[in-house]
């Protein structure tokens, strides 16, 4: 008898990234500033941004959650690095042993492809 693959679904409106935007005072509240610390004040006008980008928090729940159950390892340090464990589906697109569990934005990109051009 075969083993059914268990199915797991997020809705796609979560298979992207999202922008994060930080805001940095470098000096904030330092007294004698070095003449370079000035400068940098007066030219970032005290402060400096950061923009990056994450996977959006429901799919991080899913990812987490996956892991927790041993389908998939995930890679910290670097953007789609996690591997899967054993085999399940994902909105009915299956993953197997060692495949590659990408982010969710080039995931959702995969299940577009799938769906409009027939690719797995």
């Amino acid at each position: 008898m075969k083993k059914e693959i268990p199915k797991f679904e997020i809705d796609e409106e979560y298979l992207n990234s999202i922008t994060v935007h930080k805001v940095f005072i470098p000096y904030d509240g330092k007294m004698n500033l070095t003449s370079d610390e000035l400068l940098e004040v007066l030219r970032y006008d005290g402060h400096q941004t950061s923009i990056s980008s994450k996977d959006h928090p429901k799919f991080t729940e899913l990812r987490e959650e996956l892991e927790r159950l041993g389908y998939i390892k995930i890679e910290r340090a670097w953007w789609n690095g996690d591997s899967v464990l054993k085999p399940f589906k994902l909105n009915d697109l299956p993953f197997k042993k060692h495949d590659q569990f990408s982010c969710a934005a080039a995931l959702g990109i995969r299940l577009t492809l799938r769906k409009t051009k027939n690719v797995s």
